[in-house]
């Protein structure tokens, strides 16, 4: 399954919704690496295997299953997540890319990109609830950091 989708953080023609920071926002979508328990629903554990610079390697427990994946950051335009393979979990991909078609108009481009452990068929169904369910994901993702923002 390769699916993408763009959410929109700040909107210019609302003064109602304070824009946040291209910097602010970059803070967010790292920190959804670092402490993915505040954005993931149902995370029951995390650890972080080793950290550099520009990478890092976790080890996720969600409801059922282990996921480990390894998670490149390029400063400050985007965060790729690339899930390793197991028995368990095929394996596959998620970039979270800023982008900024004109001054303080900001957007996060979602790219996915999954493989299935076993042959799904007919799998139009099963994709469909899985984009639906990464998008809810992506929204909250935007809705959290916003949230940091207001708060802090």
């Amino acid at each position: 399954m390769q699916f993408e989708h763009v959410v929109q953080v700040n909107d210019l023609t609302d003064d109602n919704i304070p824009n946040i920071t291209r910097a602010q926002l970059w803070d967010g979508i790292a920190l959804r690496a670092t402490e993915p328990h505040r954005f993931l629903i149902g995370l029951d554990e995390f650890d972080l295997e080793w950290q550099s610079k520009d990478q890092l390697k976790r080890r996720l427990e969600l409801p059922g299953v282990v996921v480990h994946d390894v998670v490149t950051f390029d400063e400050p335009h985007s965060v790729q997540y690339d899930i390793i393979p197991t028995v368990e979990v095929a394996g596959g991909s998620l970039t979270m890319t800023i982008e900024e078609p004109e001054p303080d108009a900001l957007f996060v481009r979602f790219r996915y990109w999954a493989r299935y452990v076993e042959d799904m068929g007919e799998e139009l169904p099963y994709d469909l609830f899985v984009q639906q369910a990464y998008i809810a994901t992506d929204i909250d993702t935007i809705r959290i950091i916003r949230d940091r923002v207001t708060l802090n």
